[in-house]
Parts: C-alpha cells; sequence; structure tokens
C-alpha cells in the first residue's frame, strides 16, 4: 500500500511536466484521473481473479504492470502519449489488482475488527505520497529529470511489492458461495448510497490534491512550504484512516460518514476562499487529507458490514467505481477551471458543494442495517 500509494504525490510531478514539456494543466490532470478510473474499474476484475487464484498471484500481477507502466512513462522522453498509457492506463490496472488485495485480505483475517483492520491496511495507501514526495525532490535536486524518477519507481517500488507477495495469503475459511442476485444488490438503496457517497467525497478530496502545490503557489508559498503541506496532507490522510477506521468500529454509518463529508467539504472550500498564509496552507492541507482518508475507510467497512465480509471482494469493487468516476471528474474539473479562469477557487467551491452533498444524502436517508447477504 506504501508503493502503491505514490500515486498521491502526483502533484509534485505537474508543475515540471508543465515548466519543462509544455504540458498543460488538463493533460496533467487527465493522466492523474484516468489512472484512479483504470485502477477502479480493474478491482472488480481482480476481486474475480483473487477469489479464483488466491491473493498471491493478483500481487504478484500488480508488481508486474506497475513496474511496467512507469518504465514506459520514463523512458517516454516526455511524449504525452506514452506517459497517458504507462502511468494513466497500465499503471492504474497495477494498482487495481493491489489495492483490492490488500483491502480485503485483512478483512478476512480480522472480521471483528473490519473498520480498525481496514483503517490499518487503506493507511499505508495514504502514506505512501510522503515518501515519493522526499525522494523526488532528492533527486530532481540531484540534476535529474522527472522521467528518471519514474524509472526509478517502476525497478524500486515494483521489487518491494514482489517481495512482499510472500506473505500475502488468505485465512482457512469457509468458501463462500458466489451471490447471484446482483440486480437487487445495485439498484437497491444501500449500494446507491455507497456510491453516491464515494464519489462526492473522492471528487472533493481529489481535485485538491492533484492541485496541492499549484493551489499553494498561486499564493506566493515557496516550494519547501508546498513539500511539507503535501507531506502533511499525506500524514493526516494516514492518521485520518486509522482514526475513522476505530471509530467506526463504534459509530454507525450514517453517523461516521456524513461527519466526515461535511468536515472534507468545509476545510475545501476555506483552502479556495482565503488567502492562504504559510500556516493556514499547512492546516488546510493536513485537515483535508484527514477527511480525505476516511473515504477508504467508512465506505469499505459499511460495505463489509451491510453486505457481509465474504461478499466485499465482489460488492465493493463496485461501489469504489464511484472512486473511479470522481478520479477522472474530480482533478479535470481542477485543471479545465483553473485554465479559463486562472484560479482555483471556483473549482474548490464546486468540490465542497459536491462532497457536502453526499453528506446529506446519508443525513436524511434512513440507514439500513445489517442487510447481509444469507450464503446460497
Amino acid at each position: 500500500m506504501l508503493c502503491l500509494g505514490s500515486v498521491y504525490a502526483w502533484s509534485i510531478f505537474v508543475p515540471e511536466l508543465i515548466d519543462n514539456y509544455n504540458y498543460t494543466t488538463t493533460q496533467t490532470q487527465l493522466v492523474f484521473g484516468v489512472l484512479i478510473a483504470t485502477f477502479t474499474l480493474t478491482m472488480v476484475v481482480a476481486g474475480k481473479w483473487e477469489r479464483k487464484f488466491g491473493p498471491h498471484l493478483v500481487t504478484l500481477l500488480s508488481a508486474a504492470f506497475f513496474s511496467m507502466g512507469y518504465m514506459i512513462a520514463g523512458l517516454s522522453k516526455g511524449n504525452f502519449f506514452f506517459v497517458f498509457l504507462g502511468i494513466g492506463v497500465i499503471v492504474g490496472i497495477g494498482t487495481g489488482f493491489g489495492y483490492l488485495v490488500s483491502i480485503t485480505t485483512p478483512v478476512k483475517w480480522f472480521p471483528d475488527k473490519k473498520g480498525l483492520v481496514t483503517g490499518i491496511a487503506a493507511a499505508g495507501f495514504g502514506l505512501g505520497a510522503i515518501i515519493l514526495t522526499w525522494l523526488t525532490k532528492t533527486i530532481l535536486e540531484s540534476g535529474s529529470d522527472v522521467f528518471n524518477v519514474f524509472k526509478y519507481m517502476g525497478l524500486g517500488y515494483a521489487t518491494v511489492i514482489v517481495l512482499l507477495a510472500i506473505l500475502i495469503r488468505d485465512p482457512v475459511i469457509q468458501p463462500f458461495k458466489p451471490i447471484r442476485q446482483f440486480t437487487r444488490i445495485f439498484t437497491g438503496t444501500p449500494f446507491i448510497k455507497l456510491a453516491i457517497g464515494i464519489f462526492c467525497g473522492t471528487f472533493s478530496g481529489l481535485l485538491v490534491i492533484s492541485n496541492l502545490k499549484p493551489i499553494g503557489s498561486q499564493h506566493g508559498i515557496d516550494n519547501n512550504t508546498l513539500l511539507l503541506g503535501i507531506s502533511l496532507f499525506s500524514v493526516a490522510n494516514f492518521a485520518g484512516r486509522l482514526v475513522w477506521g476505530w471509530a467506526s468500529d463504534y459509530l454507525k454509518g450514517k453517523t461516521s460518514i456524513p461527519l466526515a463529508l461535511s468536515l472534507l467539504g468545509f476545510c475545501v472550500f476555506l483552502i479556495g476562499y482565503f488567502p492562504l498564509s504559510p500556516f493556514s496552507y499547512l492546516v488546510l492541507s493536513a485537515a483535508i487529507g484527514f477527511g480525505f482518508g476516511a473515504n477508504f475507510v467508512l465506505f469499505a467497512r459499511e460495505t463489509a458490514h451491510l453486505f457481509g465480509v465474504g461478499n466485499m471482494g465482489y460488492i465493493y469493487p463496485y461501489v469504489f467505481m464511484g472512486y473511479g468516476v470522481a478520479g477522472i471528474l474530480g482533478p479535470a474539473t481542477g485543471g479545465y477551471i483553473f485554465d479559463l479562469f486562472c484560479s482555483y477557487s471556483y473549482a474548490t467551491y464546486i468540490a465542497a458543494s459536491i462532497s457536502i452533498t453526499g453528506a446529506i444524502v446519508f443525513l436524511f436517508n434512513k440507514s439500513e442495517n445489517n442487510i447481509i447477504m444469507k450464503q446460497e
């Protein structure tokens, strides 16, 4: 998860690609958005393969695609098509395979602590950006270009994933039979609420994180503070996943989800509304990271709670598609609106409104309890 979570450091590459390789802001956000969308779509396939072949093989596939994608981008010499293909599509596939295994396997081992263990697993993904941010800073300051960073990631990170795949296995549990009533599940209120909720929260967070460095640059904040802001976002994202995961074992989804989405929306509004000082930039970066991290714990935990631990691998990838749609629309919206108005304020207002809308969906709809799909 630490390796796969490097995707959240994408904003550190955005100025390099724009200033040195003439990318538009929209192009940089398109790569990031398609990566997120591919990542979520791949999880549907990964869920089926993990049930059939086991988590070990799926993790090895994750490493292979992850490595291949970054190497293609690293050898592209700035060609947009190959960066888009390598990172947006192929790295997205590798991320989807690895994320599915990493989020579902721990829940099988600790079904009585679904929220906490999901939070711990997801926290690794949230912390990945802080490691890559400072590695990238060191590499770029040594005189290398951004494409060398991609090559190092393709070789180094994939090696780590391969080695750790050896340790990943399922517990010995009663096998689950496939669910047959898919139509009833996917047209039911619980599933629709989960999909809408995760879309609203991740749209808001992704729009900010993919533009976090440029947002601060608009206010004349120095580069070291901008990098620290990205790192604080990652640390808070990490901490948020742990805290929200622990809390969700005690709070019902109808309480924890609206609370998290409201906090996120409020902080996203503030980062676009007020003139930012270095201090306020750092505080709001951390607060948004804390709220954003909740999306990857609360909705996974609620899926396992409502539909059963054994069915999570089937159903959660479809819930997670809300994140995939947000991955395309969120960053692209931020980039497009900036290209139109030369300001991120309007984009953050839209993002904040969408996050609050997600909170309202849960506040004004009665939350179903324990809709466990019985095994046939």
